[in-house]
């Protein structure tokens, strides 16, 4: 296997993205595969296997910042790009920025698949521009261009934690091929005696391992210590270098701390001087994992985390006496006073935290990367068209629109003999509605129905229509155009969860799915009115949409027991994408209408409800087989490929 690795940023290890990506590159290589990198470290040139970019320039306001924070970002040359991509099985790439986007671009465009890591917050990128670090609206804005930009458009979406994967979603409103792999924890990181060195021999020393960023809360840490009763005996080491480094050194002269011990390590001197420490903080407000909490962590260095809810670390502290609240000094010199004076209990800790960092083990993290990486690079994987991955055919859902469901008021009615709401819907519904769904349908997918139907459709009254989803609109307008009375459909909340449209929805015949008993008992009765004054009601038995799918998912039996109860026929309807022109790269929706299909009221009703369905399953399955239809997305399980 080839795997060419893409990074924006790669240089000294000094960084987490940085950190992570060698990793990765190691432990492939170790295995034996061939591994490829894209980055901008000039000193990789000439390297086997390194593909090297030039660094990209942002002009004099941004330059100064990005040097400052001791990064270099890659300019991507496609020439340099296309040459890293011959004969690559898969591309991972890093981080979203200019050369993963492009890489990302060119790969998908030869039909190679591209999975990609999540390693940088929205935040981690405001901190450095206008301080807009705690601004909602800006950092949500960052999150959706990533998403529209690059994170939708690759196979899957390696994230560090669980933390991120839900911030991400919740603000795009969607879901994604999520692994959820920690970074890992090298196998170096353990607990040893170790003799301390002569300025670290009579102090408590709390040990911060990490850049010295803005992010990171410094000060916070620093404040504490002044406020500290113990202020005195009291040493501080920040393991790591970074742009607040001046910072460091005014606030230890403002708080009359004594000197801070601030340096790089390699990870052999890390260890010594995490064993050489009585405590380790981790007071920043930002962060997606913080591996070198779980480092000091694996030595058995007891942590005190900030509690913040835009960082993943506070998910290692095992009670509160392990958290201080987020920004606030006072709370964390408090933490750090009752450690000091707990000695005993903080060995207690020390044992219990010592196996903590087993589950995180940097050659098993690496493994699953591994196999990650050995899914996609299959060859089912290797195409030019969207691709869409599932797991659960019943439940998996596509419908991508991220509008999130509510509940129902208290006072919904699911009938309205309201005369004035009457009047409304008739002329919404036959004047307005149908007209636009019919030339909508034309327009947009070219659609043609086949009539299939053993009776006069006059002779239908009161039917059930049942129908495979694979469309959001269309699929919404098509039952409304095969008979002249009124069609409603049974949707889910979310139709009914867009502010100011709810009535309309009604109008247009919306039928909401029940939530809860009461609500329950309304929709069956509705649904029985409906059907008893000859209006027809189609339901999408799949439940979920999956756009443009060619198959026939199954599909329980439940909702065909409303027919089963009423005695009423069921209308099946199968759309199928037929291709169309002489290169068939364009499509037609062709819908079939078969039917009717009526209950055998010689069964008993589980019998009958399941005869009803596996005939209508058939029908739709032989339908969707006839021709060879057109491919819009590529629909891939999971579960038949992943390598575990």
């Amino acid at each position: 296997m080839t795997i060419l690795v893409a990074c924006d940023v790669l240089g000294e290890e000094n960084n987490g993205t940085t950190i992570a990506a060698m990793n990765l590159i190691r432990y492939l290589k170790e295995q034996g595969e061939t591994v490829r990198v894209l980055c901008c470290d000039i000193t990789k040139t000439g390297q086997e296997g390194y593909y090297v970019v030039p660094t990209r320039s942002f002009g004099f306001l941004i330059d100064p910042v990005i040097k400052k924070n001791q990064v270099e970002l890659a300019n991507p040359k496609p020439k340099i790009i296309a040459e890293a991509l011959k004969g690559v099985d898969i591309v991972h790439c890093m981080l979203p920025f200019a050369l993963g986007k492009k890489t990302m671009e060119m790969a998908k465009a030869r039909g190679i698949p591209v999975t990609a890591g999540f390693h940088c917050q929205a935040e981690n990128f405001s901190a450095h521009i206008l301080n807009l670090m705690h601004a909602k609206w800006y950092n949500d804005h960052i999150y959706k261009s990533y998403y529209k930009k690059f994170y939708s458009k690759v196979n899957a979406i390696h994230y560090p934690t669980d933390f991120i994967r839900r911030t991400f979603e919740a603000t795009v409103k969607r879901k994604t091929n999520a692994y959820v792999i920690s970074n890992g924890v090298n196998d170096i990181y353990e607990k040893e005696k170790v003799k301390r060195a002569p300025e670290l021999a009579t102090k408590f020393n709390i040990l911060f391992i990490g850049r010295i960023s803005k992010e990171k809360s410094h000060p916070i840490l620093m404040k504490a210590v002044a406020l500290s009763k113990h202020k005195d005996q009291i040493q501080l080491i920040f393991a790591g270098k970074g742009p607040r480094e001046d910072k460091i050194h005014k606030l230890e002269e403002k708080y009359h701390l004594n000197p801070v011990i601030m340096n790089f390590y390699s990870r052999k001197d890390l260890v010594k001087i995490i064993n050489s420490c009585d405590l380790y903080v981790h007071p920043s407000e930002i962060e997606i994992e913080a591996i070198s909490c779980l480092e000091a962590i694996k030595c058995g260095l007891v942590p005190v985390i900030s509690d913040s809810k835009k960082s993943a670390t506070n998910a290692f502290a095992l009670d509160e006496k392990n958290l201080f609240k987020c920004n606030s000094p006072q709370d964390l010199a408090n933490k750090i006073d009752y450690w000091i004076e707990h000695p005993e209990e903080k060995k207690e800790y020390s044992r219990r935290y010592l196996n903590y960092a087993d589950n995180f083990s940097q050659n098993e993290c690496m493994r699953r990367m591994y196999c990650m990486l050995q899914t996609y690079a299959k060859e089912i994987n290797h195409t030019r068209k969207i691709t869409r991955y599932y797991r659960d055919p019943l439940n998996d859902d596509f419908a991508l629109n991220g509008i999130e469901a509510r509940t129902l008021p208290r006072n919904f009615k699911y009938i309205h003999k309201n005369p004035f709401f009457r009047i409304g819907e008739f002329f919404m519904y036959y004047i307005i509605a149908k007209p636009v769904a019919w030339i909508a349908n034309k327009i947009t997918c070219r659609q043609k129905f086949k009539n299939h139907l053993s009776v006069s459709k006059k002779q239908l009254k009161g039917a059930f229509i049942y129908a495979n989803h694979t469309q959001t609109s269309a699929d919404a307008y098509t039952p409304n155009l095969i008979f002249h009375q009124k069609n409603n459909i049974i949707a889910g909340r979310e139709a009914f969860s867009i502010p100011g449209i709810r009535t309309l929805v009604q109008m247009l015949g919306g039928v909401p799915l029940p939530y809860n008993m009461d609500e329950k008992v309304k929709f069956v009765k509705a649904v029985q009115y409906l059907s008893k004054k000859g209006q027809h009601i189609a339901i999408y038995p799949e439940a979920h949409i999956w756009p443009f799918y060619t198959g026939i998912r199954p599909f329980v039996a439940a909702s065909f027991r409303y027919p089963v109860i009423a005695n009423k026929p069921v209308i099946c309807l199968t759309s199928t994408y037929v291709p169309v022109g002489k290169k068939k790269k364009r499509w037609r929706l062709v819908t079939h209408i078969d039917g009717p299909f009526y209950p055998d009221n010689e069964l008993d009703q589980p019998s009958a409800i399941k005869k009803l369905r596996d005939e209508v399953y058939e029908v739709m399955i032989n339908r969707s087989q006839e021709v060879e239809q057109f491919e819009h997305f590529r629909y891939i399980d999971l579960s038949q490929i992943e390598v575990k």
